[in-house]
């Protein structure tokens, strides 16, 4: 998503929050680091590991199966 349309409607009339703001943008601009092959995201189609995942969501919002 593109930081205009995240941030378009935004107004501040503050000078000392828009230092802010724009000094949290940066520091994040500055720590952004890429994903290696191991972070990234793969489509899981095992059965079995789906129903691991999902008995663990389940368990987690205290549903009992």
């Amino acid at each position: 998503m593109a930081t205009s349309s995240i941030i378009e409607d935004i107004r501040v009339n503050n000078p000392k929050a828009i230092e802010a703001f724009v000094e949290a943008m940066e520091s994040s601009a500055d720590n952004y680091n890429t994903r290696t092959e191991a972070e990234r995201s793969t489509l899981v189609t095992d059965p079995e590991r789906i129903r691991n995942f999902m008995q663990k969501c389940l368990e987690k919002r205290g549903i009992d199966k």
